[in-house]
């Protein structure tokens, strides 16, 4: 028998005697680690619903530090990442040689500290060296040391519950605990934002063949290591042998993936790839010792004079690179052709699944003209979407691809599930032929269709970001810095897809600029995976099934949803915040951050009015390559459904935008629904109801850009300006710790 005086004592102090020998046998007999037990077995909506039975299991649930880290990770979108010592990387890893240049330094800074390209100074209240290079400054240390909380240790379930719950209530108000600022010289070219680590070239022109050839590395501050005392790699810059067109990487892995420009044959027989992708330790930028081959080969161009749009992202072993194909500008023009001939003169797009551990080809596909670029994003390991057109018939070959009532933009499920009928082993390297049979074809799982458009309207882009979150490393393999108490979950969170029209020419007066429009459609990521996950369990179906699927063969899987049965409750379809978002970096779990002007009453003092930002500049899309800073403020979108359950509004909807000015933060629900009036673009209105919190908090500092990640927000500020090249180009970047 359980005594009423031992329920209210913690798990771990509950008495073994508590458990009387007269006590009936049944579940409340066993002993309070069993019933801990019984807890995480079951599905978390399970162990809710186990908790409301009896007040001895609710403090059982009450009273375990575990249960209640489960609760939070599960109602926050994270996993948790067992401990593993950051030391622990495979004998073959470059940076456990044992003549490695500076151990004080630690593996991640292969460069040698005498170098004058490194700048070593040592904290004044640690006596650690902080490392940086000429072209980035780092800021100051305070006066005062930080609290630093070491993440390499063995970290508690109370403790890591309790540094989660810290970081979410921050993100409720967007409350920001430390603010350090950097400068880094050059523009915004080849970037990266991942895990803490922001990556940037040396990109200073813009001379299509002068690319970049060296890849700058900044651990980027956070509450636990406001100051960089002990940061998960240290300011570096690394020079490569070759141009870089683009790259990714995932620090988790210690492993980034760089694309060559323009690569040479790897042999006399075989024409040379579009890019070559070298397999690289983000430690070392030496070749990865998880990867057979040390590069990966995209296919040859099918036209001599191409440019190349490309997109890289990788999900545990899975890398997919999407490559776009296109007759460059000044070639359009000398043929008598407009920019608008892109989507039928020598537009092609083409993408390739890789293991890149094993460097085999997992699946490749070639995707119809469209009249924009496309994008994607990984879902699972072996599915992805891809924002397309339905249409890939050669009809009306008089209209251009870009028109959305022929060709309408769809967004498109596919998955490279193995066909256990039909085993198929990669040619290698890969031929110019789209359509050889020595490759293994991905298959189209969904189609979604978006709201109709009205006649004669112009899809000019349709893209969709972020990058999934990389799924806890529990393997042998390398690992880059500290190891991390919790990450967020790779199939959880909000997905945006940037829209952009120019609505049709009812009316002959307003001019083109006027009928742009950018929107932005917001979809929970459990959507999308969910309607993947169902689609390979048909997909499964099929194979076993000899390849059919109701009697369709494996085209049976297909499901094509219109937006009427799918769109209307799963999105949110709303006009763009910001116009233009030179960085990209601004959705995170279920977080999506923009800039806002920073309006204040009149007269209010905190800096001179000619500062103040102007609204009419807001709508301006085609102003200027970079966006001109303003005096701004922060606005986040919050798609959390737990957070959503457990929030309510903190004050009534203003009625202007100068009433959001009498305090310095307002958070609202926005559970109403949105109607997107069809005006010259949509055929119909629009209508579309997920649920989210608009979080605003005054900044009012200089921005125009901003970028996010689960533990900070970074305000972008570029300054100078261009004067022939981009050599005087400087990013200063305001990093709020959350």
């Amino acid at each position: 028998m359980i005594m009423a005086d031992e329920l209210d004592r913690p798990l771990a102090k509950r008495s073994r005697s508590s458990q009387s020998s007269h006590t009936p046998p049944g579940l409340l007999s066993l002993p309070d680690e069993i019933l801990e037990q019984v807890y995480l077995l079951l599905r978390f909506n399970d162990r809710l619903r186990l908790r409301l039975v009896c007040k001895a299991l609710q403090n059982v649930y009450e009273s375990s530090a575990l249960l209640q880290y489960k609760s939070t990770l599960e109602t926050t979108g994270y996993l948790d990442i067992p401990y593993r010592p950051s030391s622990s990387l495979p004998p073959s890893h470059p940076s456990q040689d044992q003549d490695s240049p500076n151990d004080s330094i630690g593996p991640s800074s292969p460069e040698d500290p005498s170098n004058p390209s490194v700048i070593s100074l040592k904290s004044p209240h640690t006596g650690k060296p902080r490392q940086t290079v000429p072209s980035v400054s780092l800021a100051p240390w305070p006066k005062e040391p930080s609290i630093h909380i070491p993440h390499d240790t063995i970290i508690s379930p109370a403790d890591r519950n309790k540094l989660l719950e810290e970081r979410e209530n921050r993100w409720e108000t967007l409350d920001w605990g430390e603010k350090r600022t950097f400068k880094v010289q050059g523009r915004e070219g080849v970037y990266e934002l991942q895990e803490g680590i922001f990556l940037m070239c040396d990109d200073f022109n813009d001379v299509e063949d002068d690319k970049p050839s060296s890849i700058r590395l900044i651990p980027l501050p956070s509450m636990q290591d406001p100051d960089l005392e002990d940061p998960p790699i240290q300011t570096t810059s690394h020079k490569v042998d070759f141009p870089i067109s683009d790259l990714t990487m995932d620090p988790t892995q210690d492993l980034i993936v760089v694309s060559e420009y323009r690569p040479a044959p790897s042999d006399i027989i075989h024409s040379p790839p579009t890019h070559r992708y070298h397999l690289l330790t983000l430690s070392t930028m030496k070749p990865h010792p998880l990867a057979n081959s040390p590069t990966l080969d995209f296919p040859p161009f099918s036209q001599a004079i191409m440019d190349t749009r490309q997109l890289l992202q990788v999900m545990g072993d899975t890398l997919v690179v999407q490559v776009s194909r296109f007759a460059p500008a000044w070639v359009l023009a000398g043929l008598g052709f407009g920019i608008g001939a892109l989507g039928g003169l020598g537009h092609e797009e083409e993408m390739v699944a890789w293991n890149w551990k094993t460097g085999k080809v997992l699946s490749r596909i070639s995707l119809p003209e469209n009249g924009w670029f496309s994008s994607f994003a990984l879902l699972t390991p072996t599915t992805f979407l891809v924002t397309s057109t339905s249409n890939i018939s050669p009809v009306l070959p008089s209209e251009t691809r870009s028109v959305g009532s022929i060709f309408p933009p769809v967004i498109q499920i596919y998955s490279f599930l193995p066909d256990p009928n039909n085993p198929i082993d990669p040619v290698q390297p890969l031929d110019t032929d789209p359509m050889d049979d020595t490759t293994p074809r991905p298959v189209l799982l969904a189609q979604l269709q978006l709201p109709p458009f009205a006649e004669d309207v112009s899809i000019h882009a349709f893209d969709v970001r972020p990058d999934p979150a990389f799924p806890p490393n529990t393997g042998p393999g390398p690992t880059l810095g500290k190891t991390k108490p919790f990450t967020q979950n790779p199939s959880k969170g909000v997905m945006v897809f940037e829209l952009k029209v120019v609505g049709n020419s009812e009316n002959e007066n307003i001019p083109i600029r006027d009928r742009k429009r950018s929107y932005e459609i917001f979809i929970l990521r459990e959507t999308l995976v969910d309607f993947a996950v169902r689609g390979e369990e048909r997909l499964k179906e099929a194979y076993a099934n000899g390849g059919d699927f109701d009697g369709l063969g494996i085209r049976g899987v297909e499901r094509n949803v219109p937006w009427s049965e799918w769109g209307e409750e799963n999105t949110r379809f709303m006009d763009a915040v910001m116009k233009r978002r030179s960085w990209v970096c601004s959705c995170s779990g279920y977080r999506f951050v923009s800039l806002i002007p920073a309006i204040r009453p009149p007269n209010h003092g905190l800096w001179p009015s000619s500062e103040d930002p102007n609204l009419g500049d807001a709508e301006d899309e085609t102003h200027e390559i970079i966006p001109p800073p303003k005096r701004s403020d922060l606005m986040i979108f919050d798609f959390s459904p737990s957070n959503l359950r457990r929030s309510i509004s903190t004050e009534e909807e203003p009625m202007n935008s100068f009433d959001y000015a009498k305090k310095d933060w307002s958070v609202k629900i926005r559970d109403g629904e949105s109607i997107m009036p069809r005006e010259n673009v949509w055929k119909n209105d629009v209508h579309s109801r997920l649920t989210f919190r608009e979080i605003r908090r005054e900044y009012g500092g200089w921005g125009n850009g901003v970028m996010c990640d689960d533990q900070r927000v970074i305000v972008v500020h570029t300054q100078a300006r261009r004067n022939g090249d981009w050599s005087t180009i400087s990013q200063e970047m305001s990093v709020l710790c959350m």
